[in-house]
Formats: structure tokens, C-alpha cells, sequence
């Protein structure tokens, strides 16, 4: 499964013209139907050369610019992308698959995606990783602690993969026969069990504390009994409770490893819900303060100028733009370029170019779903702009 160093990996890697295929191809879940798989990322290869960006190529019919390539994807980047669809298409059942190829700069990676995401095909200078930005942050890494009144375990769940990463066990003082005990006695007995329980879920908490800097304070779910739940979140330390998504109730007997990722997966999907509204709800919140751009116009301005902090910008689409060759200047129109028409050069999707400038920057990115803007950013200082449109 991919990981943020993947990402920064490719990157990276930036070719002198547009000769990175980024590939990105759903495997159906059917072992029949991996058959058809290599006509169709034929197709989509073949799809992208020089009908991506109007006005992208030169007179030899081969582009040096940043958009679209009138030469298409290299024989060699076709064929990798074939051969590696022949070895392992049916080990990649179920999910999309990120290929990433360039025969120039000894480029080829296969990275199959922990969620299934639409199929996509794009040449440029440099790997397109928008999609692979959405799927590290929908289906992200995370912890989940099972615990009840004797055991606890800390899981790490990531894709497919479920690991225990810590357990313990605790049979404490049990509780049979306390028909037989009266008075103050009965009371010291049902006092101590009490304490023990505490301290179990005291030990809990304090190996989710050990892991959680190590574990760059992963999303982390509980599971168990209610009771189980409220004592071991009563039990955490602030900064480990700051990482709690959401619980599951389940009896901790019964639970496997599979079953722990099924209970865990909507209570994770929930919570990446959740903070993709706070974020666009903390940007609308922000408009007024002039700290916050929305709609494109505004956001390449600010992205222009490198006050982006934080870019929220839409999964979907892609939106052919231009780069001045001088200066860098990203804009919708050749005419727009600070340098003149003769500097600009052809990108094949603006947004993606946004996220790579903002990354560069040391800026945040979050592909965002279902928001009342297309593109929006946090911003380090104000930025002067016309009004754009959402």
C-alpha cells in the first residue's frame, strides 16, 4: 500500500517535457473480468497525447511544454504498464491501481490504493498525484483498542493489513461468590476489583500513549462494551483523546482481526467525513478575514504568490491551464502570463499543478469531497485578487 513517502518520492522526479505517465486503473473484484483490463488501460494511454490542452503542440508534433505530449506515452512506459497488468492483475482484485512510468527518468511503480477510486490517465513533466493525496486521506492508517474488564489489545490497521501491536491480560480479583460476603468485608472485595479494572485500562491508555508519537497520532477507534469505551477514553491523557474517531460495540471475545477492520472501516469513513466538512466550514469562516480564498481565480492568485497554507481542492475534473516559462505564473488563458503569450506553456490540469506548488511550498493539501466550492485555500497573509467565482 502507498504511504506520504511514496508520494514524495515520485514527487521528486520531474522530467524535462511532458513524458511521466500517471495511470490510474480500477481492477474489478471478478477474476474473469481482469482479461479486459489491459484493452482498457490501452485505451485511456492512448487517450492522453495531444488532445489533453488546445494549442499544446509545436510544429514537429512532438510538445517540450508541461501539458499534454502530441507523442503520447512512450512504447516502452505502454508496454511496462502491460507486462506489469499481465504478472499481477489478479493480486490487485478490488482495487485501483496507481502505474507511474517513464522510461527516461528509469520511472515504473505499481502502487495498488487501499479505496477504489475513478480511472484517470494523465502525461506531464511529473507524477500526478491528486488521486493518490485522496486516498491516503480516505482510507488512512489507523489504531483501534479492544478492551474490557481482563484484556486489552492495540491494533494497527492498515489497507487490508491488521496487526496487534500490543495485548495484555489481567484476571484481577473475580467476582464469583460475592453472595457469600457481607458487610464492610463484601465492600473491600468489590473496592479492590474496581481498582484492578482502573489499572487496566490505566496500562491501556499508557501503551496508546507510548505508540501514539511514533504512530504520528494516527486516527484511533475503541471497541467493547460502553462501559469498556467510557473507561478506557476516561483514561486517556488529552493528547492521545484528541486522536479519538469513533467506537464500536462489540463483545472483545468474539472479535478477529477481520472483523475488528469491518466494525472500524465506517467508523474511520465517518470521521474523514467529519473533518473534510470542519475544514470547509473553517475556510468559509475565514473569507472575511481576507485570510481565505475561494473559487479558482482567487486561489491561483494566492497560490501565485505562495500564501497557500492550506489547499482544499476537489477530487474530481482537471481544468487545462497555462505556466509562464519565466516566472512560473499558473493561469487559465496563454494572455494571462506576466511574460507574454510566447512564455506560457501548457499544463494539463491547473489542480493539480496547485497542489504540487502548494506541497512545494510546505503547504497542506486535502482532496475534499462533496464541499460548496471547487477549490479554497487557508492563507498565510492576505492576497490581493479580483473576486472569484466558486
Amino acid at each position: 500500500m502507498i504511504s506520504h513517502a511514496d508520494v514524495e518520492k515520485l514527487r521528486s522526479m520531474r522530467a524535462p517535457g511532458p513524458v511521466v505517465l500517471s495511470l490510474y486503473l480500477p481492477v474489478p473484484l471478478d477474476p474473469a473480468e481482469v482479461r479486459g483490463l489491459a484493452a482498457e488501460a490501452g485505451d485511456l494511454m492512448a487517450g492522453v497525447g495531444a488532445s489533453d490542452v488546445d494549442g499544446a503542440s509545436d510544429v514537429d508534433g512532438a510538445s517540450d511544454v508541461d501539458g499534454a505530449s502530441t507523442a503520447g506515452v512512450s512504447d516502452a512506459d505502454r508496454q511496462a504498464v502491460l507486462d506489469a497488468l499481465a504478472a499481477h492483475g489478479r493480486d490487485w482484485l478490488g482495487h485501483t491501481v496507481a502505474f507511474f512510468a517513464c522510461a527516461q527518468l528509469g520511472l515504473f511503480e505499481s502502487l495498488p490504493l487501499p479505496c477504489l477510486l475513478p480511472e484517470r490517465a494523465v502525461l506531464a513533466t511529473r507524477a500526478h498525484v491528486r488521486p493518490l493525496l485522496a486516498a491516503l486521506q480516505r482510507c488512512p492508517d489507523y489504531r483501534v483498542a479492544i478492551a474490557d474488564r481482563r484484556h486489552g489489545w492495540v491494533l494497527s490497521v492498515s489497507g487490508n493489513q491488521v496487526e496487534t501491536v500490543a495485548s495484555q491480560s489481567d484476571e484481577g480479583l473475580r467476582s464469583h461468590g460475592f453472595g457469600g460476603w457481607y458487610g464492610l468485608e463484601a465492600h473491600r472485595v468489590q473496592q479492590r476489583i474496581i481498582q484492578l479494572n482502573r489499572h487496566h485500562y490505566r496500562d491501556t491508555a499508557a501503551i496508546l500513549t507510548r505508540g501514539a508519537a511514533a504512530s504520528r497520532h494516527l486516527p484511533l477507534v475503541i471497541g467493547g462494551h460502553h462501559e469498556s469505551i467510557a473507561s478506557l477514553l476516561q483514561a486517556l491523557p488529552p493528547a492521545v483523546r484528541a486522536d479519538f474517531a469513533g467506537s464500536f460495540t462489540a463483545d472483545a471475545d468474539t472479535l478477529t482481526p477481520a472483523r475488528v477492520r469491518e466494525l472500524a472501516a465506517p467508523v474511520i469513513e465517518g470521521w474523514v467525513a467529519r473533518r473534510e466538512r470542519e475544514l470547509a466550514w473553517e475556510i468559509l469562516s475565514q473569507a472575511p478575514t481576507r485570510l481565505a480564498a475561494i473559487g479558482l481565480p482567487a486561489c491561483l492568485a494566492a497560490v501565485n504568490q505562495g500564501a497557500v497554507t492550506h489547499l482544499l481542492v476537489a477530487h474530481e475534473g482537471m481544468i487545462p491551464g497555462f505556466a509562464c516559462g519565466r516566472c512560473g505564473a499558473l493561469s487559465t488563458a496563454s494572455a494571462e502570463c506576466p511574460d507574454g503569450d510566447t512564455s506560457a506553456r501548457a499544463v494539463p490540469d491547473l489542480l493539480e499543478e496547485m497542489v504540487q506548488r502548494t506541497l512545494d511550498d510546505d503547504g497542506e493539501v486535502t482532496v475534499i469531497r462533496d464541499a460548496p466550492f471547487s477549490i479554497a485555500a487557508k492563507l498565510r497573509f492576505p492576497v490581493t485578487t479580483e473576486a472569484g467565482g466558486r
